[in-house]
């Protein structure tokens, strides 16, 4: 199993604005995706129902074996469950939160597109787009939480919805990168500084997301019909 990942600023110089982009037909199980799927705006898409049901019940104890959990708790709202915590309690990452994301409004057919290209309110400090596991479309951010910076890695399912896995670091590593939350410098961004945080931080999360799409999404990819 491959991730594949480019800067985003790379590609897109040659390609943006193209108005078809590469890759096979929808399919099931999912077809592969070109590598230069990347560098396009416009993505192909289909419209399959969402694979995720928002709990912990679709992880294998192999797979979690695997990647090196210790546990999982369903993330509970008022509403109901809305997704699942995979704790980990290592040195490199506390847990990896699976969560649902959801178009913003009614007028918008789906969430991942606007991520995409920019447009979902994001942090504005970091946006690659990458290739997960030669099937998913995805795209990674950084963003705070408890103000702690943390890698998020929003999947593609070829469904209204997007899949987001948001990796939360110890406070012992995020402390070793200084103030990288915008929000808390005055709006000054420190590019160099998130680079190398999620250079160091995102490849457990890419990982790991990978290993566990397999259970909630097996045979998937953002092209399957089903």
């Amino acid at each position: 199993m491959k991730i594949r990942v480019a800067a985003v600023v790379v590609a897109l110089a040659a390609l943006a604005g193209c108005s078809t982009p590469p890759g096979s037909a929808p399919a099931a199980p999912a077809p592969a995706l070109p590598e230069d799927a990347i560098a396009y705006d416009d993505l192909l898409s289909t419209d399959r129902q969402f694979p995720f049901d928002n709990t912990c019940d679709q992880l294998n104890p192999d797979s979690l074996d695997r990647v090196g959990a210790q546990d999982v708790r369903v993330l509970e709202t008022i509403a109901g469950p809305s997704g699942c915590a995979v704790e980990f309690g290592n040195a490199e990452l506390d847990e990896l939160w699976i969560e649902t994301q959801s178009p913003p409004n009614p007028s918008e057919p789906r969430y991942f597109p606007l991520l995409w290209n920019g447009d979902a309110g994001t942090s504005v400090s970091y946006h690659r787009r990458l290739l997960v596991g030669e099937r998913y479309y995805a795209v990674e951010t950084i963003d705070f939480y408890g103000a702690q910076p943390g890698c998020y890695l929003t999947v593609d399912t070829g469904s209204p919805h997007a899949l987001r896995f948001r990796g939360i670091v110890p406070e012992a590593v995020a402390a070793r990168y200084g103030e990288l939350n915008y929000a808390m410098t005055d709006y000054e961004i420190d590019h160099a500084g998130t680079e190398r945080f999620m250079t160091d931080n995102c490849p457990v999360v890419e990982q790991a997301a990978l290993v566990l799409l397999g259970d909630i999404d097996p045979g998937g990819g953002s092209l399957a019909t089903s």
